[in-house]
């Protein structure tokens, strides 16, 4: 699989690349970026760095030089004759001071805007390809791809694992449990609006009770953390440790079901139980919606949404789903 990487030169485009140069090594990745020199600069010491993962204890044969994957640099005119099997897309304006203010996300549409309307002219000439958004904010970018290409909606994809992992830490603080072993998918907006899914939370395979009282320690959690690191981190990063690991995962997910039949979309062994993750999509129809994207629960393929799942939500988990559909509608 070749993944091109929009945006490559970023904090988040170079971490996603080493994170797949470690534990992807098959894949052939290109940092796509305005700025040629920074993304050459990277893609090459990435490359460098593959040396001390292939010669390292424990490494698979996937570090081997007759499987192995590369590292390059393009420029956005050069996307057509890559000819890649998945996009990501990770270009954005530069944050303003202010970017520590969740009111700020309102800001980044029409920031962003212009950079999505440049980028679907680039991508014109491609036949439809997988297309992932991390960039903020997601679910409205997303649709606005979607409209801007005309490809079918199985092939757009926006990242939004980062607040499941999160409503994992608070969930394992709250139970006194390890995070790995909690499983609580977040639908809905990539935002204000997110929506654990506590009616299908786990810990360790096991359904969980939360109380309202919890309920609404935990959203605050899960909302307010991200704004939290970032006071303390400045404006000039970014959430690159698991946004990186999380867009590393939707690829490894996507090239293992294309390779593997043992694996089912979810990203884990077929006969792993239930551990399906959100993705924002355009939505047609699904829990009553249609004309906007969100996160929902989905299976993977090479070519992206293979199925969206509706689940049963309880009442607290479907007015919240229609009130994130009202927030991004009201956008586009």
């Amino acid at each position: 699989m070749h993944v091109a990487i929009i945006g490559g030169a970023s904090t988040i485009g170079t971490t996603v690349a080493y994170t797949l140069s470690g534990l992807a090594p098959r894949l052939d990745v290109s940092l796509v970026d305005i700025n040629d020199g920074a993304a050459w600069a990277h893609g090459t010491d990435i490359e460098h760095a593959s040396y001390h993962f292939a010669h390292a204890p424990g490494a698979d044969e996937g570090h081997d030089s007759e499987t192995a994957g590369s590292v390059r640099s393009a420029t956005p005119e050069e996307i057509a004759e890559l000819d890649p099997d998945l996009l990501i897309f990770n270009a954005a304006a530069p944050q303003p001071d202010d970017a520590t203010d969740p009111s700020a996300r309102e800001a980044e549409l029409e920031r962003n805007r212009s950079i999505v309307e440049d980028v679907a002219e680039s991508l014109r000439p491609l036949d439809p390809t997988p297309l992932l958004v991390v960039t903020n904010p997601i679910d409205r970018l997303v649709y606005d791809f979607y409209s801007l290409l005309g490809w079918p909606r199985r092939y757009f994809l926006g990242y939004s694992l980062s607040e499941t992992a999160r409503i994992a830490d608070g969930i394992a603080d709250l139970v006194d449990a390890h995070r790995t072993d909690v499983y609580c998918p977040t639908m809905g907006e990539h935002g204000e609006h997110m929506i654990p899914v506590f009616s299908r939370a786990r810990v360790d395979g096991e359904p969980i009770d939360v109380t309202d009282a919890e309920r609404a320690e935990l959203m605050a959690y899960v909302r307010d953390i991200p704004f939290e690191i970032a006071e303390e981190r400045g404006v000039d990063e970014t959430s690159r440790w698991v946004t990186s690991a999380g867009v590393s995962r939707v690829v490894r997910t996507m090239a293992a079901a294309a390779d593997d039949s043992s694996v089912d979309g979810t990203g884990v062994e077929a006969d792993g139980g239930d551990w399906t993750f959100c993705l924002s999509t355009p939505l047609d129809g699904e829990y009553g919606l249609e004309d906007v994207a969100l996160g929902v629960p989905v299976d993977l393929d090479a070519d992206g949404v293979a199925a969206i799942h509706e689940w049963d939500l309880d009442d607290a988990e479907a007015a919240e789903l229609e009130r994130a559909a009202e927030s991004v509608q009201a956008d586009l």
